[in-house]
């Protein structure tokens, strides 16, 4: 066939098939007359065939006609089966979707997070709380949360980790420190340093004492702030730098900070998706999981201090994660298992 047929060329003949006059199909259809002559005469040139007999103002279907018309309502009977399984499969996406997120990630992914769900998925509504990750734990184990985003701890028995990503420390300064110019930073010289750092009851404080007593560091600690963002504005305005990981800094460009990489760095964090253990997750929550996976940053190259890719080549292997180096983030790669059911399947943690 030198022409494609289209949908409106089988709506516009079964009109005619149903009622034997062009007038009264264009009635139906809610166009002109002319219109439903010419997609019909358009149809036959296409099949090369009369599909009609016209018999004065009626007109009748030919043999050709009558076998064409039990096609064309099986194509628009599957067609309209497909779409409304589609419409089914959206509904089913839909009602109340509790998250909890950590402080550190809430401002870099939520906001585009319910861009994403508001134009998807329109019928579900979604309560964030802002929370710690333990008080994440807390609330998965009670049924308050249908999924969290925060760190991995493993903690929990009672609750699914899925590793997203790692993200070791890095030395986070203002544009106007001594130290904003430096690609590297040898953690021994922060040694005395004044640093600005979360309470202890916080789960990254906790990470990072254990990586200053790796290190052997003894920092000195002139602010605690249990908020991260009041945290941020004190390194931009006091000038006092923090350690954390700078995945801390997405979305937070305006205070014009910089994270140093530091050398040695022996220690990163794992974030990932938190779920229930043992319970049902919801369509809409498996919505959410699958665009905050989609919303974490693009893969970049591994820079060649990386201790991750070397090792991989010395051994002739593909490693699992990629560095971004924009975010000093190492990512899993992204599995087709993890996706909600209607894109793949069920989110599964690792």
């Amino acid at each position: 066939m030198d022409e494609a047929i289209e949908i409106r060329h089988l709506r516009y003949f079964l009109a005619v098939a149903a009622t034997e006059n062009f007038t009264r199909a264009a009635e139906r259809m809610r166009i002109s007359q002319p219109s439903v002559s010419q997609q019909v005469a358009q149809l036959e040139r296409i099949l090369h065939t009369l599909l009609f007999r016209r018999i004065g103002k009626r007109v009748q279907l030919t043999e050709a006609g009558m076998t064409f018309r039990r096609g064309a309502e099986v194509v628009l009977r599957k067609l309209e089966e497909a779409c409304g399984s589609v419409n089914d499969i959206a509904a089913l996406v839909s009602g109340h979707v509790d998250l909890g997120v950590i402080p550190a990630l809430h401002v870099a992914w939520v906001p585009p997070l319910l861009e994403r769900m508001a134009r998807d998925y329109p019928g579900t509504t979604v309560g964030v709380q802002e929370l710690a990750s333990s008080g994440i734990e807390t609330e998965l184990e009670a049924g308050r949360l249908d999924l969290g985003f925060g760190l991995i701890t493993r903690s929990s028995p009672n609750v699914r980790y899925e590793h997203l990503l790692s993200a070791p420390f890095s030395l986070i300064v203002s544009e106007q420190h001594k130290l904003a110019d430096h690609k590297l930073i040898d953690p021994g010289s922060l040694d005395g340093e004044r640093l600005v750092l979360l309470p202890h009851r916080f789960d990254m404080r906790r990470e990072g004492d254990k990586y200053f007593r790796n290190l052997r560091m003894h920092p000195k600690v002139a602010f605690e702030i249990d908020s991260i963002d009041a945290l941020l504005t004190s390194v931009a305005r006091a000038g006092t730098p923090t350690i954390l990981p700078a995945i801390v800094l997405r979305g937070r460009e305006a205070l014009r900070l910089r994270a140093i990489p530091l050398a040695r760095n022996l220690r990163s964090i794992d974030f990932g998706l938190l779920w229930p253990s043992g319970s049902t997750v919801s369509p809409a929550a498996l919505a959410v999981g699958a665009i905050l996976k989609d919303l974490l940053p693009g893969f970049g190259r591994v820079p060649r201090s990386s201790t991750v890719k070397r090792s991989s080549r010395r051994r002739g292997k593909t490693p699992t994660r990629r560095y971004s180096g924009t975010d000093g983030t190492y990512m899993n790669e992204p599995s087709a298992r993890s996706l909600p059911r209607g894109q793949r399947g069920r989110a599964r943690a690792d």
